[in-house]
């Protein structure tokens, strides 16, 4: 695996370094924004390590325009910043996981780990889903409605496949989290909240119903 470590403090840079190494990674670093896009370039990371504050730019900007060129690229926030409204918006940009320094460099390792493998997996199958008139391309991660198409994140996409494929059935947070985030998560349920709110903005609100003091569930017909 291909880590690249996107942080201006170079002792959270080394440690980052030397956990993934003894791991068996292969690490490149860049200590800014700037910087950040030769690096993808020379190295095809797996995935990316990105701080929030850089000293050309902020990493929630940051991760706008990595979407627009790496769609799939898991990115973990690596951050200072403990805020509940950093970790949200950073979930609603398409973060895949968000650490809060300072951290446990064994955790963040297990976590790299984990976000690594749900990516694999999520690129395992390729076919078509449709929900009433919109069709969802699996390989893509694009919902098209009425001629207008528009981009699911990943976590979005899993999400809406688990709950697709179980029509009528209730889940809860927690199962959502352990199927799709995996049980080596260590975020909370509000993570589940804000993504079933970005798919009900794409898709419609009418499919995905929530069930007071229980979770979600798909509803496949016109009726709520």
């Amino acid at each position: 695996m291909k880590v690249l470590i996107v942080d201006d403090d170079p002792d959270i840079v080394q440690l980052v370094r030397e956990v993934c190494e003894i791991e068996s990674m292969e690490v490149a670093s860049a200590g800014s924004a700037s910087e950040l896009w030769d690096k993808l370039k020379e190295n095809k990371p797996d995935i990316i390590i990105l701080d929030i504050m850089l000293p050309d730019g902020n990493g929630l900007d940051l991760i706008k325009k990595i979407r627009d060129v790496y769609r799939n690229m898991p990115v973990i926030f690596l951050t200072a910043r403990k805020s509940d409204i950093d970790m949200i918006l950073g979930l609603e940009l398409g973060a895949d996981d968000f650490v809060t320094k300072p951290f446990n460099p064994r955790t963040l390792v297990a976590r790299i780990k984990a976000v690594n493998r749900r990516a694999i997996k999520s690129k395992e199958k390729i076919t078509y889903m449709n929900i009433g008139e919109s069709r969802i391309d699996l390989n893509s991660y694009t919902i098209t409605k009425n001629g207008n198409t528009e981009e699911l994140t990943r976590r979005e996409f899993e999400l809406l496949k688990v709950l697709v494929e179980n029509p009528e059935r209730v889940f809860s947070r927690e199962e959502l989290l352990d199927k799709v985030w995996g049980e080596d998560f260590f975020g909370d349920f509000r993570t589940i909240d804000v993504h079933i709110s970005k798919l009900r903005d794409k898709i419609g609100s009418k499919y995905i119903k929530t069930v007071r003091g229980v979770g979600y569930k798909f509803v496949p017909g016109d009726e709520i």
